[in-house]
């Protein structure tokens, strides 16, 4: 395997790794941008919290995909 493709692979996998933080640990995120925490209890939902889902899992989505074909085109 080349460089190139062990580069790219290892964007891919922080690209992961940011997309899913994003999704799945929203309160890390919220604290390295200082943003004020989710609220809590059955009060209207915040926005931050949708669009922190959709933008980490397309994010996350995005690197994997990149990642799996740069693999598989150097493997063909």
């Amino acid at each position: 395997m080349s460089a190139h493709v062990v580069i790219v692979d290892l964007f891919g996998f922080i690209l992961i790794v940011c997309g899913f933080g994003m999704a799945f640990r929203q309160s890390f995120v919220r604290r390295i941008f200082g943003w004020s925490p989710a609220p809590d209890g059955d009060g209207s939902a915040d926005p931050v919290t949708y669009v922190l889902r959709i933008a980490g899992t397309m994010i996350m989505v995005f690197g994997f995909a990149l990642a799996m074909m740069e693999t598989l085109f150097s493997l063909a």
